[in-house]
């Protein structure tokens, strides 16, 4: 099977680490040949019409936070993307990629340092996995941890001075994504879609 080239279309380094490592994981042979960071889903949003053109030349993988929606369909619907060119990919992390991290509950422990018992059993159904795993790192005990992913106390920063760094690194190198998929089901499906993703395009 010829390997396939893709645009990765992402909101920041963290939902870029997961997807790198979910077409590593993948049974099948993507190359990313463009990358785009948006800094936050507002701007996927507002490219998804330049997306689904673009996707006819060069397939699109394209990956975002469900946030405050209340369902992945009804983001499809506000984003005018429940009908989408078989080129062009997207993916919804309930409710943000860090419940996708939390889902390998025994990987994201020993990164962190913390008890499994204090990881939640259900991470998709946290209001806000990312302020869940910041407050798992302030537990840690390893106080670097807490230096680097949390923010310091007044601070008006939401996450630590080297939160996507750290992250990525355990992405690479430790997210069990078997592990997690098992646990968070819009992270299952996602990995389903993408191993027949271009397959009859």
């Amino acid at each position: 099977m010829t390997a396939c080239n893709l645009l990765v279309a992402v909101e920041d380094p963290l939902s870029l680490a997961a997807t790198r490592k979910l077409i590593r994981v993948s049974e099948r042979e993507f190359v990313i040949t463009r990358i785009m960071e948006a800094g936050g889903n507002t701007q996927l949003k507002a490219n998804l019409s330049k997306f689904k053109a673009a996707s006819y030349t060069l397939p699109h993988l394209v990956l975002t936070d469900l946030d405050s929606y209340p369902c992945p369909l009804a983001l499809l619907e506000n984003w005018d993307a429940t009908m989408l060119p078989p080129q062009l990919l997207l993916r919804i992390a309930v409710r943000e990629v860090e419940a996708w991290l939390l889902a390998d509950r025994e990987g994201i422990a020993d990164f962190l340092s913390v008890a499994k018992i204090k990881i939640p059993q259900n991470p998709e159904a946290e209001p806000d996995p990312k302020r869940t795993l910041i407050n798992l790192a302030r537990k840690s005990r390893r106080r670097r941890i807490a230096i680097e992913l949390a923010p310091e106390a007044g601070s008006s920063a939401r996450i630590g001075p080297l939160y996507n760094a750290r992250l990525a690194e355990f992405v690479e190198n430790a997210w069990n994504v078997e592990r997690a998929r098992t646990v968070a089901p819009s992270l299952d499906r996602a990995l389903l879609r993408l191993n027949s993703f271009m397959l009859n395009p």
